[in-house]
């Protein structure tokens, strides 16, 4: 087992990793002056501990960082992990892409916020970006209903389940509604793939702490897409210090349940 300077030091690294030369992140404001032994423990636990660990690499664990961020609303935090993504390889496509697929679990007010702290930061940067126009709007409502539904049950078997008996019903009108425009408008675009954009999801489930079947359908989704069980109790792993580790500890044991029902195992990383 690691000392705890051995973790530190680690911790250092990759601080260093992510900071690509800007002093400015191996700073925690406030929790400098007022905390300084909060700020080794975080240099440990955090950084130390969790950011180096196997399961999932440095860019995965940057998208659930910034999924977190953007559910809990903190963009101060954000912005810092917005610059420690592209400079550890995220694109800014990706980064883009990162808020775009959170727009139906977070709303549209928090995605815009999110957008405009990446556009200063690609102005800061001099990054050219070109907007990537995927969405068709030539293409009819009933076909992007249907590539909604492709993808929905693609992701996540059957999308029966909220079904109402009348197909009129408010809720089937929202079902549809849903269908057309986070399945078929946003799940299908380039530049994450089905994996990351289930990672995307589920972090945000996991950090608003949805623990009803949404979540263990969002599990079971997860697999469905080609995750492993071990990235998925990464991903768990990864949220403790940003979400809480009440919400992971209660994920990690809602996922072992399903792994158990499906008869799979995760292996320690």
């Amino acid at each position: 087992m690691a000392s705890l300077d051995e973790r530190y030091y680690r911790g250092l690294e990759m601080r260093e990793q992510m900071a690509a030369g800007d002093f400015r992140h191996f700073t925690l404001p406030g929790i400098d002056q007022l905390a300084p032994d909060l700020k080794r423990i975080v240099d440990e636990a955090l950084f130390g501990s969790i950011w180096t660990r196997g399961g999932l690499d440095i860019k995965q664990r940057c998208l659930c960082t910034l999924s977190a961020l953007l559910t809990l609303g903190h963009l101060h935090l954000l912005r810092r992990h917005v610059e420690r993504a592209l400079n550890v390889g995220l694109t800014p496509e990706e980064v883009v892409e990162c808020f775009i697929q959170m727009t139906f679990y977070v709303g549209v007010p928090a995605v815009e916020s999110a957008m405009a702290i990446g556009k200063e930061i690609f102005e800061e940067r001099g990054l050219q970006f070109t907007p990537t126009l995927a969405y068709d709007t030539e293409k009819d409502p009933d076909a992007l209903h249907q590539e909604g539904v492709q993808c929905h049950e693609e992701h996540m078997g059957d999308i029966t389940i909220y079904h109402t008996e009348d197909p009129d019903s408010q809720e089937m009108q929202l079902e549809r509604l849903i269908n057309e425009y986070n399945w078929g408008a946003i799940f299908t675009r380039p530049h994450l793939d089905a994996k990351a954009r289930s990672m995307c999801a589920l972090v945000s489930m996991t950090v608003m702490g949805q623990y009803d079947r949404q979540l263990r359908r969002r599990i079971s989704g997860a697999l469905r897409v080609g995750m492993t069980p071990e990235e998925i109790m990464e991903v768990f792993i990864q949220l403790t210090l940003y979400g809480g580790y009440f919400n992971t500890r209660t994920a990690m044991r809602i996922a072992r349940s399903v792994f158990n029902e499906e008869g799979i195992a995760a292996r320690a990383s």
